[in-house]
């Protein structure tokens, strides 16, 4: 979920990428084959920016429930302290959901 800052940084990026390009137009196969690729690389980096959540746990596990505990390992938390970065997609939401008074997520 992208916020209203991330969306306008992405527009920003994509503007200053449109400026950066010479004024006359190239009609050559290579110079079309560049700007393509200039393209897809901008849409690439500012994907992964937005689909990682990192994890720290600030609560034990300890005396919790057997499915809490199973899910702080799977996210790969095992003790107070311990930062994991994942994928920002439904399954680590749902994690999230389950121990997440044990939890701190940032964006």
């Amino acid at each position: 979920m992208a916020t209203k800052k991330e969306t306008a940084a992405a527009v920003e990026e994509v503007q200053a990428v449109e400026e950066l390009k010479p004024a006359t137009k190239k009609t050559s196969k290579a110079a079309k084959a560049e700007d393509a690729s200039a393209k897809k690389v901008t849409k690439k980096t500012t994907k992964k920016k937005e689909e990682t959540l990192t994890v720290k746990l600030v609560r034990s596990a300890a005396h919790r429930l057997e499915n809490q505990i199973a899910t702080c390992k799977s996210l790969g938390l095992r003790r107070i302290g311990d930062v994991s970065v994942q994928p920002d997609n439904a399954a680590t939401r749902g994690k999230l959901a389950k121990i997440a008074h044990l939890v701190e997520v940032t964006e």
